[in-house]
Parts: structure tokens; sequence; C-alpha cells
């Protein structure tokens, strides 16, 4: 059992693929490691387009009304860079409700 706990340290012994993988909490986004105005209302757009990946999953139970209301607040989330005050003047969509 000895010769175990010394490998499980390192992980190489399951191989190159799992070598230095590091650890994740799940459910957790580290903070992100921007300074600028552009890369902060980005990170912000991309945690709710996480926080919303739940409204496309197909089996989802909402009015095919209600699913394009999500699908437009995300593709909104996603063109947040093409608006024409980005970063500084920036028209943030609403979640449906």
């Amino acid at each position: 059992m000895s010769g175990y706990i010394d490998r499980l340290g390192d992980l190489s012994w399951l191989g190159e693929h799992y070598v230095d993988q590091g650890w994740f909490i799940v459910g957790e986004s580290p903070e992100p490691d921007v300074s600028s105005p552009a890369e902060l209302a980005w990170e912000r757009a991309k945690r709710l387009l996480i926080e919303s990946d739940w409204s496309v999953l197909p089996d989802v139970p909402m009015t095919s009304g209600d699913r394009a209301l999500w699908i437009e607040y995300r593709r909104a989330l996603r063109e947040i860079r093409l608006q024409a005050g980005f970063p500084e003047n920036i028209q943030w969509p609403k979640a449906p409700e």
C-alpha cells in the first residue's frame, strides 16, 4: 500500500495525459486575472452565460416563446463586445424571468 500512496501525489502513474493536470472545485469559477475594463466586462458576460446554460438544455420544460427569450438574452451577452460604447458604456441585457 505504501507504494501506491507515494505515487498518488504526482499522478504520473496514470500516464502522460494525467500528469500536472491540477485540481479544481466543481461549481466555482476562479477569480478572473484581468485588469482592463474590456476584460472585466467580458468576464461578467461569460459568467452570465454560464449561469444561463441551463436555459438551453433540451429537457428544460418551457414554452417556445420563453426559450426564444433566453436564446436572445444569450445572443446579446455573446455580442456585448460589439456594442458601440463597449466597454465604458454597456447596455447589459436583462435575463428573462
